[in-house]
């Protein structure tokens, strides 16, 4: 039976703003955002998710990453192409011109994008007792995110909780991989046991986000009251 178009790569993108943006923000990205990015040709589907405070507590990152330490990247969005995601990055951010041009990018507000990657699928896995195609894998539900980066030439990995994991090579930095758990249980029931099955495994960055449900934001409060940088140009 014919399938929609597989996904053979990811744009993948880590984000802050302003935390008192942050109502605002999340509303104007779930509805005025999200959409023309998602109907552009050869992006196949596209998550959203954030890092609430006690996830960033067991992020793992070198304190000088200027990405992901300190408090950065709370906010985490990916969308899976069919096409060279390098060339889909190049579609989305004329888009985006052409939304800024037209007055559509005014709601966003203070916020900054930390760092963004094409990044081209190597191998999946997926639950040994889920009947999953590879293509159907960017599709699962999930409720959370594990996401790791490294160097290490390794195949995508399961552990508890996990009902898909992918991972990627980067095209803006050769030699370096990405790996996406998309996780059934919260992240903080199961991150430890991942943690611990993959022994003296070799990491620059391990960071767990819930998935957000679009419209919905009950993380906003725990980010208000936090010591998270409260501004993006914040050191």
């Amino acid at each position: 039976m014919p399938v929609g178009e597989p996904a053979i790569g990811l744009i993948l993108a880590a984000l802050d703003v302003d935390i008192d943006n942050g109502a605002a923000w999340n509303r104007w990205y779930d509805l005025e955002h999200l959409a023309p990015n998602l109907a552009l040709p050869g992006v196949v589907t596209g998550h959203r998710y954030v890092a609430p405070p006690d996830l960033h507590d067991c992020r793992i990152a070198a304190g000088d990453d200027a990405v992901w330490s300190r408090g950065r990247s709370v906010y985490l969005t990916w969308y899976a192409t069919s096409v060279d995601p390098a060339a889909a990055i190049a579609t989305m951010s004329t888009r985006r011109d052409e939304l800024d041009a037209a007055g559509r990018m005014d709601g966003a507000g203070a916020r900054v994008v930390r760092s963004g990657d094409a990044l081209t699928l190597l191998s999946t896995a997926s639950a040994p007792n889920l009947r999953l195609d590879e293509h159907d894998l960017v599709h699962v539900g999930h409720v959370g995110l594990r996401l790791v980066l490294d160097r290490e030439e390794r195949v995508a990995s399961l552990g508890s909780g996990v009902a898909a994991s992918l991972r990627f090579g980067s095209a803006f930095a050769p030699g370096r991989f990405v790996e996406l758990q998309l996780l059934t249980d919260d992240p903080r029931s199961v991150l430890d046991q991942l943690r611990s099955g993959e022994g003296r495994r070799s990491v620059e960055v391990d960071a767990a986000f819930d998935r957000i449900e679009p419209l919905r934001y009950p993380f906003l409060p725990a980010i208000e009251s936090s010591s998270l940088p409260r501004r993006v140009d914040e050191d």
